[in-house]
């Protein structure tokens, strides 16, 4: 029993490093391979692509490897799993965000605003200010500074990707503000910014990238605001939200929770726009 208890307990970053998985390079506790995106933080992990998350190195292996409970804890128990002196597997170098192209903007205020419900003048305002472009294979991409960008495909199958070094969040000005709201994606940037329009509102790219955290919090910090968690109502939201927490409590900043009551803000914003519409009819 001892012997099961600490192979669960088996620090997940050693883990993940085991399993081969590729080190985020703005946060160690990030990691990707072809088709799965953790975080991890103390003993949970959560995986962004499957939309799970669980405690623990045994449960961890067996969702990554797609293995038995027996097949894990062998893996766990290996030569190599329990050696002190493991070599960290080095970062791949980080693909740079791709050039604007300004022949696909059409296509993706079109996606903006007809898919995802946002608005266009609103939109239209994004991409003069070169918060929002459209590269040359037509993806929209949302910039994160001046070394990240976050890309989303338009087509049929749509993904996510983040592209660079992610330092600084995709932030959303607004005058008067009376709070700095922080979420997971642009998108959800864009949702919560056109629901709350004296809250500036910055995006991570992700759920735990401290850099970014820390920014927000130093914004609210600066202009003597509350900072909002408003990450996604799922587990990975719950993990941003304590990253949040206790930056916001390390620098005297005063926290206020603002998560969806559906999945995640995009969600919200067209619920609400569809129950308006309804009540109207």
């Amino acid at each position: 029993m001892m012997v099961m208890q600490n192979l669960r307990e088996k620090d997940l970053v050693d883990v993940c490093d085991w399993l081969g998985l590729e080190r985020d390079p703005n946060d160690h506790k990030q990691f990707k391979s072809d088709g799965v995106r953790l975080c991890v933080n103390g003993t949970k992990w959560f995986d962004h692509n499957a939309q799970k998350g669980g405690g623990g190195a045994i449960d961890l292996v067996i969702h990554v490897k797609n293995c038995t409970f027996k097949q894990a804890v062998a893996f766990l128990g290996d030569t190599h799993a329990t050696t002190t002196t493991q070599t960290p597997i080095k970062p791949r170098t980080p693909t740079k965000p791709p050039e604007p192209d300004n022949s696909g903007i059409f296509a993706i205020t079109a996606y903006l605003t007809n898919e995802r419900g946002l608005n266009h003048d609103f939109v239209q305002w994004c991409i003069n200010r070169g918060l929002i472009y459209a590269d040359s294979r037509r993806n929209c991409v949302f910039k994160y500074g001046e070394t990240g960008a976050e890309l989303r495909g338009i087509g049929e199958k749509q993904w996510r990707a983040v592209y660079g070094t992610i330092e600084r969040g995709f932030i959303l000005p607004a005058a008067n503000a009376v709070g700095v709201a922080v979420v997971e994606s642009a998108i959800d940037a864009l949702s919560y910014r056109q629901l709350h329009r004296t809250v500036i509102t910055v995006s991570l790219a992700g759920n735990s990238n401290h850099k970014v955290i820390e920014q927000a919090v130093m914004i609210a910090h600066s202009k003597r605001l509350p900072v909002i968690s408003a990450f996604d109502n799922d587990k990975g939201g719950n993990i941003a939200h304590e990253l949040l927490s206790d930056c916001a409590i390390s620098n005297g900043v005063a926290l206020i929770s603002d998560r969806p009551e559906t999945k995640d803000w995009n969600t919200e914003l067209n619920s609400l726009k569809k129950a308006a519409y309804e009540d109207s009819i």
